[in-house]
């Protein structure tokens, strides 16, 4: 009988763990279905809002190719130089996308105090910030293909080869959206107001265009030193696009050297997203990080 009644023990205790395990399982898969509705939640929220503001979309897609455009008109320029104009000019859209669109709606929830509420109904910080960086990211890829497109027209040799370039630049495109809205939470916190974060916004993003010469395609015209410009986010990503979409021969014959330097960049997505999900719970979700 103690044998029995040992294994009988057993065998309800190793019950018991099943059972705490499948409870265990279902929080986990509840938690994730949660926080993925969360985040689509605020996506919707901030594309919907977005698509209604016509100064923000014009700034974002409108502003970057009527540039382009200007500099074209009043320049005589190679077909090669025109590719990487257009390549870095597309990027500036990008930039400003995302810093824009992630920051619009993030300084209306601050200046209308919805945090309050947010915290109340226990959302992810996460999710937020996720929401948010995927509606940015879309804007951010209308901006650039609109771009990009612009350039086409005007002759600058941009095209798609293969997969393989379509997938380096996506990367390289996201990483470089990610960082820009990381970057917005503390501007837009210190704002606290929609209307001067998208103007510091839009300058952070066309200061560092001009800063490292056209996002790293004129370095001539760049004010930072070349040995800082080079390993700076926006230059590696510009440089691992148009690397893939300015036709090969023309960039080889123009000196330009191929190669975005993934790694890198990499380490800015990885280090970025941390950055952001930090920032985000911290200033606009703990008590003490709000004022």
């Amino acid at each position: 009988m103690t044998d029995g009644n040992a294994v009988g023990d057993r065998l309800e205790s190793a019950a018991r763990g099943a059972e705490a395990d499948d409870r265990s399982s279902q929080s986990v898969g509840r938690s994730g279905r949660i926080w993925v509705r969360q985040a689509s939640g605020f996506t919707y929220r901030t594309l919907r809002d977005v698509s209604r503001s016509w100064t923000v979309l014009a700034m974002a897609i409108g502003f970057p190719p009527a540039m382009y455009l200007l500099v074209t008109a009043t320049r005589e320029l190679d077909s090669v130089t025109k590719g990487l104009l257009a390549g870095g000019i597309a990027v500036l859209g990008a930039m400003i996308a995302s810093l824009i669109v992630f920051g619009s709606q993030l300084a209306v929830d601050l200046e209308t105090d919805r945090f309050a509420a947010y915290r109340s109904m226990a959302v992810h910080p996460s999710a937020d910030f996720a929401g948010r960086a995927a509606a940015g990211s879309v804007i951010a890829a209308l901006a650039l293909c609109f771009g990009l497109g612009v350039g086409i027209l005007d002759g600058a040799p941009v095209g798609v080869g293969g997969v393989l370039p379509v997938a380096v630049s996506a990367v390289g495109f996201l990483i470089l959206s990610v960082v820009c809205m990381a970057v917005a939470v503390p501007i837009v916190v210190a704002a606290n107001n929609e209307q001067y974060a998208q103007f510091t916004l839009s300058l952070v993003a066309v200061f560092g265009f001009m800063l490292t010469g056209y996002n790293g395609m004129l370095m001539e015209v760049a004010i930072l030193d070349g040995s800082i410009t080079k390993l700076l986010p926006n230059v590696l990503a510009t440089r691992a696009m148009t690397a893939q979409l300015v036709t090969t021969e023309g960039v080889a014959g123009s000196g330009f050297v191929p190669g975005g330097r993934l790694v890198p960049l990499l380490a800015y997505g990885v280090c970025a997203t941390v950055f952001g999900v930090f920032l985000t719970r911290w200033q606009l979700y703990d008590e003490g990080g709000n004022r």
